[in-house]
């Protein structure tokens, strides 16, 4: 990592940190685990959204006749 005095005239160091971040950029994360309660609660949040969407079409074909 680059400090104040290093970024002054050092282009060695401003070149390898702008290639460490570039790299971790492009990185491929691993998933992580997801536990039972939290893909139970992502589930109910797609399907509450699902809901909503129903009930605002409801409202709109309400509104329009």
């Amino acid at each position: 990592m680059a400090t104040i005095n290093t970024l002054l005239n050092d282009e060695q160091t401003v070149h390898q940190d702008a290639a460490f971040y570039a790299a971790r950029r492009t990185m491929a994360w691993q998933r992580s685990t997801i536990s039972p309660r939290l893909r139970l609660l992502l589930w109910s949040l797609r399907l509450y959204v699902v809901l909503m969407l129903v009930v605002v079409a409801i409202a709109l074909a309400r509104l329009l006749q």
